[in-house]
């Protein structure tokens, strides 16, 4: 009988939670249609595209967590949709864009604490965060982490080439190549494709039962290996803008999108070289002879 009772109970909060995310969507529409205009019409916000199949990937590997949560009517719902609500005001009325894109999310999550609990948090952590980077980053921090990332491609693709006997003339995030001037630093800054890969890396390192521990090393060396990534793809891109210039906007394009694969192969690698030196990696450890 309780069985029957707390299977019903269940059923009418995931009803209310389908229909209120409904409401959700109405209310928000504007904020919605602009996040989905700027991921389609914007490159570097394009990776928007990519978070919906990521945060489902998230939440299908740990959906076994469901049958643990007692799911339980919370009085935090109300307050954090409240709180969605007023940021989703305030960002109109001062025209801040984060606050009135991040409304309708901050009022999702609300929505599923008001009718599962606070108990869905914790184990569906890392989807939630996944799902919070649907919010465009502002164009402010945006120019911040552009400006040394591009300085920095700028020496590195210099250096590089007068290693290998190019010759190359940089200036300021310029460097001329065969006579011709070519922007190293805005074309391959690496801010393009900065956030998929640290949402790809971001899901991989929470996709594997490891401890604590490695999960922060992986996270901690994402950073190193996106630059080394990025390194990697400059000189080609830099030759080809110089020497071959037909194919500079593939191999640049290219290029960006192999960053990818080869900075998964890397955290691999990482985590095959830290269980070759018998560091404990994951959760559990088999029992050896």
């Amino acid at each position: 009988m309780k069985s029957s009772i707390a299977k019903h109970r269940l059923l009418i909060s995931w009803c209310a939670f389908s229909i209120f995310c409904g409401l959700n969507v109405l209310i928000y529409q504007r904020p919605i249609a602009d996040i989905i205009g700027l991921a389609i019409q914007d490159a570097e916000r394009s990776y928007v595209l990519l978070v919906p199949v990521l945060a489902i990937y998230l939440i299908w590997l740990r959906r076994s967590r469901l049958r643990n949560i007692e799911f339980r009517v919370s009085i935090w719902g109300p307050i954090i949709i409240l709180l969605g609500w007023v940021g989703f005001l305030i960002g109109g009325v001062n025209d801040v864009v984060f606050l009135w894109h991040l409304g309708f999310l901050v009022g999702f999550l609300g929505i599923a604490v008001t009718f599962l609990g606070s108990g869905i948090l914790t184990p569906f952590s890392p989807a939630i965060l996944v799902i919070l980077s649907i919010v465009p980053i502002p164009g402010s921090i945006r120019l911040a982490l552009a400006q040394p990332l591009q300085s920095f491609a700028t020496s590195v693709t210099a250096t590089i080439l007068d290693a290998v006997g190019v010759p190359a003339i940089q200036a300021g995030n310029l460097i001329e190549i065969n006579g011709v001037t070519v922007a190293i630093g805005e074309a391959c800054n690496g801010m393009r494709l900065l956030v998929p890969l640290a949402l790809v890396i971001f899901t991989f390192v929470f996709s594997l039962p490891l401890r604590t521990s490695m999960r922060s090393l992986l996270l901690a060396a994402s950073i190193p290996i996106a630059l080394i990534c990025n390194v990697l793809r400059l000189v080609p891109t830099a030759l080809a803008y110089g020497y071959f210039p037909s194919i500079a906007e593939p191999t640049h394009d290219i290029g960006g999108w192999i960053m990818i694969p080869l900075a998964l192969f890397f955290l691999i690698g990482l985590l095959r070289l830290v269980e070759w030196l018998d560091i404990p990696v994951t959760r559990w450890r088999l029992a050896t002879a």
